[in-house]
């Protein structure tokens, strides 16, 4: 992968000779300009990979020679440096840096040469090369059950008819709707159910259909619409006349036009100018695509008239779950009904790897209505869904090589992770950062540059959402299984990436696959390995699995991540090469681990935690302080077993902040951090404990305090937080009713957490109070009364309750809470659950929109 080679080459420049007050060699002017100059050639390269991409033999091969010099020039260059940094006296390490340079000299010149190459190719050749047919993804007829509606779909076929036809809100307007989803989830069938309903056909005066099935061509486009439209024959050349001979065939009339797999902007803008929405009759457009971009929503007319956007509607389009894969399977063209019975030995096994994806469960029960023996023909089959999915790989490729530079690293990096694994966003966008992949933006930090690339590949429908947290983001996401075959071939086969299964290799066998990618991954899976005759130095280690008894080579090591300390701990000599970690996540602190930190000028990320115990767990460990002297920390996260003192100077670069803290919460402590957004303490300790303010921390967003059982602490009589706080999470802290006052005048506060806080029985909010509140979790036995004043809590969606074994009722003012869509009980009192049961039907009666209760 040229781009990902790029993409790594560059960040390493960066980070090593270009940031400024950071550097780790003295560079002379010489050396300056030789190393700008390289970096200038890099981004051009990067830019010529974009434009290039896609093409045909002449830029692969070019593609394939600047991965090879990316990745060749960075090894030569971090080995080096490596050296320089390493080396014992001045002589070898003068001899070092003289060798660096000439490399980064060389690599320059390579480079310069590779933008002549490219250059000689010419936009014309490159456009040549890939004016072929775009491949069309592989579509099955529709699978319908009597009455004319879709297998599995019923709730969404409902859902866009009633957007057509029933739409109070939207009933004249004209209006469009976009069936976004992932490739084979079934958006061309379920457009083809809508298409066909008995209601639509009586409804609209005119319907027609456009697919868009193959390089997209204006002509073609407004010929297809023109002859679905009339069904005539005789269609003008010019293009400008086309259009007004549609515009003036659909004028006055109520028409429903389907553009089905619309994926160019260009198209979209073409046939809007065709569309009359001047008639207020409630015309529709429907359009199902993979990609979900603004663009698509708003042109301008091209005939003068005064330009009104339609309104839009976006149907996500969601996986089948488990009955409905089943019912699918069993309802399919290519199995008789008397069959069905014979598979249900398997059926557990053909959901879970078809993962909801209607196209794959189709190919499957294809495969399998021809074979007479069920369970040899499905491990075949099996077998090929793991190593390479169902979807037409020329398909994805073209989708691939489509995305811009940036995402195409950022894509193929979801192969690291297990098939099927949810991913923590927050993880994800930790290593992206740590990683280099992300270009920082003016007025825009890299997690928020970092959270708009994953939000684009949702867009793309190549990653799925998995977890929304409270505050409105997303918070776990995932690849289908599907994508994430792709995902791991395509970078396997170019070196990036080897996901190696220890348990299923023969001891001993590791080391030929360790040093010939750059990403190593443990996990379970069943693919087929690809052995590199050429070496490839590892730049990242992911521990999925139980640790493997392998040797990788430390020098160039960047990202460890989820690593036993087993594994350090095997090779305690080599722990002296690990001088360009940038994330380390380790299960357990071992003593080695302080020259480890300590000497990493680059280390942005640190994790430690502890093996789980039953057993009373024993006093933290205290540790060096060796670890503030890390520049680029970023996030350190230390959880209950260790403790370490606080730095003794400013740390600007400190964005999260987890650890024991029994006599450090101090405002003078917390004035270190100026900058830092997530903060939790651990308290513990035999002595009362008095917080002081942080209200220092200018910029925290998120904040958890969590008391050991047993302790007593509390807050100061002065105490104000943070102003720009949106989360807040306190468990076992005294709060007196002044407290909770001002927790509940906090501006931006979107979650709260309560656990065991309560000083008295009674929770008194006054009127306004937590008005910007979305979500709140009480946990407390103790607590009897809880009363709300009037607006109190007045845009909250959920609410959870826990263990509120005490409390006599829920706060009759929730019943006039608009947004409030859920209420989830665990072990609450019988008058609490009639008191939700009570504001559901309240509910009901006001038509406040879906809400339910979760009792449990």
């Amino acid at each position: 992968m040229a781009s990902v080679a790029l993409t790594s080459l560059s960040a390493t420049m960066k980070l090593e000779f270009l940031q400024p007050n950071n550097p780790r060699v003295s560079l002379d002017d010489e050396a300056s300009i030789s190393i700008n100059s390289l970096f200038e050639k890099i981004s051009s390269l990067q830019a010529s990979v974009q434009e290039k991409s896609g093409g045909g033999p002449a830029t692969r091969d070019l593609e394939m020679k600047i991965r090879d010099f990316a990745l060749e020039a960075e090894d030569r260059i971090e080995i080096q440096l490596s050296n320089f940094l390493l080396a014992k006296n001045a002589e070898d390490q003068q001899k070092a840096s003289q060798q660096l340079f000439q490399i980064l000299q060389e690599a320059a010149e390579n480079a310069a040469e590779l933008l002549k190459l490219s250059s000689s190719i010419s936009k014309e050749a490159v456009k040549n090369e890939s004016e072929g047919p775009m491949i069309p993804w592989i579509k099955h007829s529709p699978v319908m059950l009597e009455g004319g509606t879709m297998v599995g779909r019923r709730r969404d076929h409902m859902q866009i008819v009633d957007k057509l036809v029933r739409d109070d809100d939207w009933a004249f307007e004209f209006k469009v709707i976009t069936i976004l989803g992932m490739t084979g989830i079934g958006k061309t069938t379920l457009a083809t159910s809508v298409y066909n309903d008995p209601i639509l056909t009586s409804y609209f005066h005119v319907r027609g259909w456009v697919t868009m099935s193959g390089k997209y061509n204006k002509s073609q486009m407004l010929h297809d619409l023109l002859w679905t439209l009339t069904k005539e024959a005789n269609i003008p050349d010019d293009d400008d006349v086309a259009a007004r001979q549609v515009y003036n065939f659909l004028r006055g009339k109520r028409f429903l036009i389907v553009l089905d797999n619309l994926c160019n902007t260009q198209a979209w803008y073409d046939i809007r100018g065709c569309l009359p929405d001047e008639d207020d009759n409630g015309s529709r457009v429907v359009q199902t695509t993979t990609h979900l971009r603004s663009d698509y929503f708003y042109s301008n007319r091209n005939f003068g008239e005064e330009y009104c956007p339609p309104s839009f509607y976006v149907h996500h389009m969601p996986l089948l779950n488990q009955e409905e894969s089943w019912d699918l399977f069993c309802n399919n063209p290519f199995l008789e009904q008397h069959m069905a019975p014979k598979f249900e030995k398997i059926k557990s096994q053909v959901v879970e790897k078809c993962d909801g994806l209607p196209h794959s469960i189709l190919v499957v029960a294809k495969r399998l209505s021809k074979c007479d023996n069920i369970q040899e023909e499905w491990k075949k089959v099996e077998k090929e869904i793991e190593l390479l999915g169902v979807l037409d790989k020329r398909a994805l490729t073209l989708t691939y090589h489509q995305l811009p530079q940036h995402l195409k690293v950022c894509f193929l990096y979801f192969g690291v992770f297990p098939k099927r694994s949810a991913i923590k966003v927050k993880l994800l966008i930790r290593l992206w950062i740590d990683e280099g992949f992300i270009e920082p933006l003016e007025n825009k930090g890299l997690e928020n540059q970092a959270y708009e690339y994953l939000k684009e590949l949702i867009d793309r429908s190549l990653v799925l959402i998995d977890k929304w947290s409270f505050g409105g983001k997303i918070k776990n996401c995932r690849m289908h299984s599907a994508f994430h075959c792709f995902c791991v071939r395509e970078a396997q086969k170019e070196g990036i990436l080897c996901a190696l299964n220890t348990q299923q290799l023969p001891l001993g066998s590791f080391s030929m696959f360790a040093n010939s990618c750059r990403w190593l991954s443990f996990y379970t899976h069943k693919f087929d390995y690809y052995v590199l005759l050429k070496t490839n130095n590892p730049r990242s280690i992911f521990f999925f699995q139980e640790d493997a008894e392998i040797f990788v080579s430390f020098k160039l090591l960047r990202v460890l991540a989820f690593v036993p300390s087993s594994f350090l701990q095997r090779v305690p000599t080599c722990l002296q090469d690990l001088i360009f970690l940038r994330y380390l996540s380790v299960s357990e602190w071992f003593e080695g681990l302080e020259y480890v930190v300590s000497t990493n000028r680059n280390l942005q990320t640190l994790v430690v935690s502890s093996k789980e115990s039953k057993l009373e767990a024993p006093p933290p460990l205290h540790l060096p302080c060796t670890i503030w002297e890390s520049p680029q920390l970023q996030h350190l996260e230390l959880d209950k077993s260790y403790v370490i003192d606080p730095p003794s100077m400013d740390k600007d670069n400190m964005q999260t902040l987890s650890w024991v803290c029994p006599t450090h919460c101090r405002t003078r402590v917390y004035c270190r951090f100026p900058n830092i957004k997530i903060l939790k303490i651990f308290v513990s300790g035999s002595n009362p404990i008095i917080l002081d303010n942080i209200e220092c921390l200018e910029r925290l967003e998120r904040l958890t305090i969590s008391i050991s059982l047993g302790h007593v602490v509390t807050l100061p009589k002065s105490s104000v937080f943070p102003s720009q706080l949106k989360k807040l999470s306190l468990n076992g802290i005294n709060l007196s009713e002044r407290d909770l006052t001002v927790i509940g005048m906090l501006p931006r506060l979107e979650v709260l957490k309560l656990k065991n806080v309560f000083h008295g029985k009674v929770w008194e909010v006054k009127e306004r109070g937590f008005r910007n509140l979305e979500f709140l979790l009480l946990e407390d036995k103790t607590l009897k009364q809880w009363r709300a004043g009037q607006y109190s809590f007045w845009y909250l969606e959920h609410l959870v309750l826990r263990f509120c074994c005490s409390l006599e009722k829920i706060p009759h003012i929730m019943k006039g809470i608009y947004p409030l869509k859920s209420i989830e009980l665990q072990q609450c009192c019988p008058s609490v659950v009639t008191s939700a049961e009570d504001i559901r039907r309240s509910k009901r009666e006001t038509r406040d929109g879906i809400f339910e209760i979760k009792i449990s």
